[in-house]
Formats: C-alpha cells, sequence, structure tokens
C-alpha cells in the first residue's frame, strides 16, 4: 500500500508531462487570429498561413516569427477551443517620420531611433531628407535622429508638422512667419529654450527696436543667434 501511494503520484505526473508534450502535436489549428494594442495587428496575413497545422508547429512558427519582428515588443500565445490560436501583440509606437526628397516614401521611426516600417502615408511630424532612407530595423543616423526630436518638440510647442535637412542643418517654417535654422547635434533644450526667448522677445513689439525690424529668420548654430 505504501508503494502504491507512492508511484501513483509519479505515475500521474508523468502521464500529465506526457499529454502536455504530445497533445499539442495531434490538435488541429484551424484559425490563427492576431491582435495588438491598436486592433488587427499588422502580420495577421503573415499569421494567417500558419492555419491547417498542428499546434506544436503553429507555436513553434508563430514564436520564430515574431521574434525576428523589429516591430513588435513583446506578444502571448492562448489556445482557444476546438481550433483556434490567438496571438496577442505589442506594437511598438513610432514616434516620427524621416521622408525621402526623391520618393514619396517615409520610415517610421520609433523613440529610440530604430525604423519600424516603410510607408507611403503618415500624419506624424516629418524630417524630409536627401538620401537612402534606412531599412525596417535599422537606426536613423544620429544628425537625422537629433533633428527629428527637435521637431517633435516644434510639433509640440509651436504645431509644426514638418521640416527638412538641407546645408548639414534643420531648417523649419514657423506659422508664425520665421524661418529657424537648427544645427544637427548640441543641447536640444538649450536650442529650443532660446528660440522660445527669442520669439517671446520679437512678439513683444516695439519694446527692443535692436530685434525688432522685420526679423524673418532665425539662425540657431552659432553660439550667439544671428536674426535676419
Amino acid at each position: 500500500m505504501r508503494y502504491a501511494r507512492l508511484v501513483l503520484p509519479i505515475l500521474f505526473i508523468a502521464l500529465a508531462l506526457a499529454a502536455f508534450s504530445f497533445v499539442p502535436k495531434f490538435i488541429r489549428i484551424d484559425e490563427v487570429v492576431c491582435v495588438s494594442q491598436f486592433g488587427p495587428c499588422n502580420l495577421g496575413d503573415k499569421l494567417s498561413g500558419l492555419a491547417g497545422k498542428s499546434l506544436d508547429e503553429v507555436k513553434k512558427e508563430v514564436n520564430n516569427v515574431l521574434s525576428q519582428e523589429d516591430s513588435i515588443a513583446d506578444f502571448s500565445i492562448q489556445f482557444k477551443i476546438p481550433g483556434t490560436l490567438e496571438v496577442a501583440v505589442i506594437e511598438k509606437k513610432p514616434k516620427f517620420a524621416l521622408k525621402d526628397s526623391s520618393a514619396d516614401l517615409l520610415a517610421l521611426v520609433d523613440k529610440e531611433g530604430k525604423v519600424l516600417k516603410i510607408v507611403e502615408e503618415s500624419s506624424l511630424p516629418r524630417v524630409t531628407t536627401a538620401g537612402r532612407l534606412p531599412n525596417v530595423g535599422e537606426r536613423v543616423k544620429e544628425e537625422s535622429f537629433f533633428a527629428l526630436n527637435i521637431l517633435y518638440n516644434l510639433a509640440a510647442s509651436y504645431a509644426v508638422v514638418a521640416g527638412r535637412i538641407e546645408n548639414n542643418a534643420l531648417v523649419v517654417n514657423l506659422p508664425q512667419g520665421y524661418k529657424v535654422v537648427f544645427p544637427l547635434s548640441g543641447d536640444k533644450d538649450v536650442l529650443l529654450g532660446a528660440l522660445r526667448l527669442l520669439i517671446e522677445r520679437l512678439n513683444e513689439g516695439g519694446k527692443d527696436s535692436r530685434i525688432n525690424g522685420g526679423v524673418t529668420e532665425i539662425d540657431l548654430r552659432f553660439k550667439n543667434p544671428v536674426l535676419k
């Protein structure tokens, strides 16, 4: 009796482990559903083609596909009886866009500077640059990333949606009528703070005629900003 009490639990555990290992090989998946925090995920078409295979095969292939996707931050897999596998993904969110000046293409870039996807349209703040766009998964150049972050802040403060890189500088036209030229490196907060102070002084009217003579351009590439 004592022997049976020892063997039965071990046998039960062994059978449970065997079932856990072998049953997925015989369960057929009829549908693979992919959802993200934004709704249907962008990989739905790629994953739906896995239907018809065993649960074990589908789980392995889903893990393989999603682990190689730069646009996916995390994911989970859940089997639903009788034959549905639900894949829930957390997609990385793009913060801004880098536009190719010679083509109608935009690289959507996340907060770390990595390209998540290439698209034709986007409402994100964008910087236009010459040259080839980075591929998905690649990082943008440091100068471009600096320009994108400058523009992102300008979008919040001055409703600017676009800028361009030319002559090794970021050029932005503010709705207030000023053309602003930024360097492509430096202290972002200092540059934006200097711009804010200059615009406040320029908007004061005739209180300081030294900087209030029909200024249309603010060049912040120098230690002392140049007004034209």
